[in-house]
């Protein structure tokens, strides 16, 4: 069992970048999904656009695939740093109304 429990002042600001990094992501996603409109659009029907869609739709899909899991999985992460945060800034408030009580 720990002796005691410790929070860092700033632990917010420790999950503030991971914000910029799910908006990166976003605008990543947002750009994918032009890269993949276009993509659908282009090379024709013919031998030659059945084959290159056959070389370039399925990894594509892998990349928006892989994309969508590490946005979810980031903003889990911010999510639950932003909750433990303020479960520890009201644990911290309670805490010092207690004392203050004696």
């Amino acid at each position: 069992m720990a002796d005691d429990l410790k929070v860092l002042s700033d632990l917010k600001s420790k999950f503030a970048h991971y914000d910029d990094y799910q908006r990166c992501l976003t605008d990543l996603s947002r750009a994918i999904v032009e890269i993949n409109r276009i993509n659908k659009e282009s090379a024709g029907k013919d031998e030659i656009g059945t084959a290159y869609h056959q070389q370039v739709d399925k990894p594509t899909e892998n990349l928006t695939e892989t994309l969508a899991y590490i946005s979810k999985r980031l903003g889990t992460v911010v999510e639950a740093g932003n909750e433990t945060s303020d479960t520890m800034a009201k644990s911290d408030e309670e805490a010092g109304s207690q004392a203050d009580g004696f």
